[in-house]
């Protein structure tokens, strides 16, 4: 009686876990909206809206990457508002660095699994007029601030030398998609930059 005891509960406790697995519809037939849109104060907006709610989501989980197909990790997760009918939610990505497109994806997270919704959207601060030349389609950015940060648009091979007031390269190698800080020291100083086969552009840094 003991062994068909725990093995009842077992089952009850199996049944239950896959009822909820299979309740959690695809996120694409709730959602109506997804969108991202930089702001007047530095922060790129993401909205989404949903038809209908779903008891079955827990949260949304927004991922964020630097390419439309490559690594994403979890930027936030938002909690699930329990509301019946339609429902609006908001995400202020408060970490954008100006100059960087960021891609992003949403899933809804149920008890066991997520479903991810099958768009991915993208958006970028503007840089401004702190660009020193560099143009938008750039295959690598040199960002304004400090201390000095290389925005890869896409993984590939980049080299950045100092050519005043000293030669020096500060960076030869193959590098993934993303942003990466080079140690270059604080001194105004001229920086060129080569991405093959042909991209060149020097500029002075610190950016201003």
């Amino acid at each position: 009686m003991r062994t068909c005891n725990i093995i009842c509960s077992l089952l009850v406790i199996l049944s239950l876990n896959t009822a909820h697995a299979e309740d959690l519809p695809e996120l694409a037939t709730l959602l109506s909206l997804f969108s991202a849109n930089s702001t007047e104060d530095g922060h790129i907006r993401l909205n989404w809206s949903l038809d209908q709610q779903s008891p079955a989501v827990v949260k949304f989980r927004v991922y964020r990457g630097y390419e439309e197909i490559g690594n994403f990790s979890v930027l936030a997760e938002i909690a699930f508002h329990p509301e019946t009918g339609a429902a609006d939610y908001l995400y202020q990505d408060t970490s954008a660095i100006p100059g960087v497109t960021y891609y992003y994806k949403l899933a809804a997270q149920g008890q066991l699994n997520e479903s991810i919704f099958p768009v991915v959207i993208s958006a970028a601060v503007p840089l401004g007029e702190k660009n020193s030349g560099q143009p938008d389609s750039a295959p690598a950015v040199i960002l304004p601030g400090q201390p000095m940060r290389l925005y890869m648009r896409s993984g590939g091979r980049v080299k950045i030398e100092r050519t005043s007031p000293d030669s020096r390269v500060l960076i030869d190698s193959q590098l993934p998609a993303g942003v990466f800080e080079i140690n270059s020291g604080e001194i105004d100083q001229t920086i060129k930059i080569e991405v093959p086969p042909d991209y060149k552009h020097s500029l002075n840094w610190p950016i201003r």
